[in-house]
């Protein structure tokens, strides 16, 4: 079973830049999903295993790359 949170990136981020954090967080052992909402880049969406984790553990994933994240209820 997995679970969607989205995350709000403060930070600006080119193509690039968002295309290294799918890569990261899509890579971690984890099993994240994450993808960018079209035309909002800033917008980050993230399946998860609520077993494993939970919607805060996402923003301190990203506090670890040195982003500042927020949780935007759905």
């Amino acid at each position: 079973m997995t679970s969607e949170t989205m995350l709000h990136i403060d930070e600006s981020l080119d193509p690039a830049q968002r295309a290294e954090l799918l890569a990261w967080l899509g890579n971690r052992p984890e099993g994240l999903q994450p993808r960018v909402q079209s035309g909002r880049e800033h917008l980050l969406f993230v399946a998860y295993n609520p077993e494993e984790m939970c919607p805060h553990d996402l923003v301190a994933i990203a506090d670890e790359r040195g982003l500042h994240a927020r949780l935007i209820d759905l």
